[in-house]
């Protein structure tokens, strides 16, 4: 009997998160892709533009909502930071999750797209973006591509 409550209510989850996600049948989603390059503004902002990235060239400020964050590896730290993308499109906004390897210069980071935060025809916006990328000046800028879906209303 445990077995089979479990099994119900496993399906009944996966069913719900897959009627309710971005993806679903209410929503357009287009994937995006562009490159990104940011100065450090060395006040705990940055800010930049993207290019060939069609309806996410424009562009970009970031705050950082968090200091560095040690994790298990001494080279690796991690960050929180608030990105607005700035396109004659409106304004998308995401809370980003970075990783930054100290040793190499690399990065990545997952920007989840705030949909009340985001304006013009990013309003009510899903989904996510990637930003993969390296410095090699220490921080100073920052080159990377960016890549993802946008969910939009039909």
């Amino acid at each position: 009997m445990k077995k089979l409550t479990t099994l119900v209510f496993v399906t009944l989850t996966i069913t719900f998160f897959s009627m309710t996600g971005p993806a679903s049948a209410n929503r357009d989603c287009t994937k995006v892709k562009g490159n990104l390059k940011v100065l450090n503004n060395g006040n705990g902002t940055t800010s930049g533009a993207i290019a060939q990235g069609g309806r996410l060239n424009g562009a970009t400020a970031a705050i950082f909502t968090s200091g560095f964050t040690p994790t298990p590896d001494p080279n690796a730290f991690s960050l929180t930071d608030d990105l607005t993308i700035t396109t004659h499109r409106g304004v998308l906004m995401t809370h980003n999750v970075a990783i930054l390897d100290v040793a190499t210069g690399l990065f990545t980071a997952i920007n989840r797209i705030d949909p009340h935060a985001s304006s013009g025809r990013f309003s009510g916006a899903t989904g996510v973006l990637y930003v993969n990328g390296s410095t090699a000046d220490g921080g100073a800028t920052f080159e990377a591509e960016i890549a993802g879906e946008i969910c939009s209303r039909d």
